[in-house]
């Protein structure tokens, strides 16, 4: 039980180290494409990656759960796109910042609607997260606020958490490859239709045809197959927890690799966040209420 939660909450570390990391990558992609159009080609590029892979493993039966995997690819469809026209209107803090109010919907659906009960340690964890994202994210540095970009942020806390939700749920009969892998399969079909290939750019720089696919393979094939590993091992409101050292990994990722600095509340964010993060492995919130584990 224990070695199970364990790995999930490492497989959900492992996502948040790769979304991190790629967040600065698709916030630069933005001078050339607009977050529609990466949204886009990250989903295709992801289905050519994953469908060939799956298809070797024999790993493309959806077990009677197409509808649960159509609305998983609008969810993915949607939850990006979201994010980076808050991230573009309101600035990387506060846009960032809003998404990661989504593990408290996730928690406060599985306690009302649901009917799970919700250790008051895991809300703790939850609240001493999310302002450790607040300060390392300095969430208060808004220059104008934005309607659409506020109103983006919202929705996109929400996508966020019915991704965790959905992905749990199919989680019990699927496996991590065959959930992603129709997920932006369907993912593809709606970007295809809403944005035709034949009106995509083809005059983006090498460098940026470069960061496309770091995103679509690195920014969220790897990320998202680590997730959907994890919520089978953990629940989803744990996973959302977890998820909210990615800011954490990509302010560390910008001091080391860009030699930027960070705050003292920068700093002091970053610990509250490996505090929650640790109290959800060393309490024993994420060995309650497990999804039952049928394998990567």
């Amino acid at each position: 039980m224990k070695e199970q939660s364990t790995a999930g909450i490492l497989f959900a570390l492992a996502a948040a180290a790769l979304y991190g990391v790629s967040g600065a990558i698709a916030a630069d992609l933005f001078s050339e494409a607009d977050p529609a159009r990466v949204s886009q080609a990250r989903a295709l590029i992801t289905s050519a990656v994953l469908v060939p892979y799956a298809w070797r493993k024999g790993l493309l039966g959806m077990d009677g759960q197409i509808k649960w995997l159509a609305a998983l690819g609008l969810n993915l469809a949607l939850v990006g796109l979201t994010f980076y026209w808050a991230i573009d209107r309101l600035g990387v803090g506060p846009g960032a910042t809003l998404q990661f109010i989504g593990p408290f919907f996730v928690l406060a659906w599985m306690a009302i609607v649901q009917g799970r009960e919700i250790r008051p340690v895991t809300w703790v964890t939850a609240a001493v997260a999310l302002i450790g994202v607040v300060l390392i994210t300095e969430a208060w540095v808004l220059d104008d606020l934005d309607v659409l970009g506020l109103a983006s942020g919202v929705t996109s806390a929400a996508l966020f958490a019915s991704y965790f939700l959905i992905g749990e749920h199919l989680g019990k009969t699927l496996r991590a490859v065959t959930t992603i892998t129709w997920g932006f399969v369907f993912a593809s079909v709606f970007w295809v239709v809403v944005l035709p290939l034949w009106t995509f750019p083809t005059d983006l720089s090498n460098t940026a045809w470069a960061e496309l696919v770091w995103i679509g393979v690195g920014g969220t094939a790897l990320p998202f197959l680590a997730q959907f590993a994890a919520l089978r091992r953990i629940a989803s409101g744990v996973a959302g927890v977890v998820a909210t050292a990615e800011p954490l990994i990509a302010a560390a990722a910008a001091w080391v690799l860009l030699d930027q600095s960070l705050s003292i509340l920068q700093i002091s964010g970053g610990l509250l966040v490996v505090l929650a993060v640790g109290a959800v492995h060393v309490l024993g919130v994420a060995d309650v209420d497990r999804p039952l584990d049928v394998g990567f």
